[in-house]
């Protein structure tokens, strides 16, 4: 496959310039992302709206290009969309809750189910675009309860150390998704879900501090 110049990179992978309409996702570390291809290509076979994958080689994928602002990007230039965005976010994790994972799939650590889960279902991981919201990043794929992964965006979105011209956004788009989410059935999958955060080599010390604090608050209440 071509690769071109860099276009973007984040804590995990690179995003490399292809053919016409078309991107390299590369691993960072070199490990495979065949898995990942495999996970995008079953998403879409259902149709839940993943890039689509011309090819998967070793720490490569080629799949298609998408143009668009994050929902955090779009939010933050129209604060007027918070309570859409919100929705859509809600509705992202139901249709994927509906989704049968493949049983080549490993579960999610504490967490039993057989719902296809993204667990990296956050505003900055949803582009939207003039056919909808298409959802990237799925390197975290599991198999597992819906909760679940409405517990981890919810943990994430409230403990991310964002820029400040996100934070405000971020709090208003939380709030709207979970008033469109069923908070109790997320509960129980916290606690997994914030182990898991914590033992990630990408989470920062000052978010260890907030998810330590946010499972406190929750447990609490």
């Amino acid at each position: 496959m071509r690769i071109g110049s860099m276009i973007a990179s984040g804590r995990d992978c690179y995003i490399y310039e292809s053919e016409p309409g078309k991107v390299v996702r590369r691993a960072r570390d070199g490990r495979s992302l065949e898995r990942e291809a495999s996970v995008m290509r079953h998403a879409r076979r259902h149709g839940f709206p993943a890039p689509r994958v011309f090819r998967a080689e070793g720490p490569d994928i080629l799949m298609e290009r998408i143009d668009g602002l994050s929902m955090i990007e779009d939010v933050v230039q129209r604060p007027e969309r918070v309570r859409s965005h919100g929705e859509a976010l809600a509705a992202l994790h139901r249709q994927l809750a509906a989704v049968r994972a493949p049983g080549w799939l490993p579960a999610a650590e504490g967490c039993i189910g057989n719902s296809l889960l993204h667990l990296d279902l956050h505003p900055l991981n949803v582009l939207i675009t003039a056919d909808g919201p298409r959802v990237l990043d799925w390197a975290n794929a599991a198999r597992g309860p819906g909760g679940a992964d409405v517990a981890n965006t919810w943990l994430t979105m409230a403990t991310a150390s964002v820029d400040e011209s996100y934070a405000n956004g971020l709090r208003l788009l939380l709030d709207s998704f979970l008033d469109q989410v069923d908070r109790a059935d997320a509960v129980p999958y916290l606690l997994a879900r914030a182990e898991s955060r914590c033992a990630d080599r990408h989470t920062l010390d000052v978010e260890r501090a907030n998810i330590e604090r946010l499972v406190a608050s929750v447990t609490a209440a």
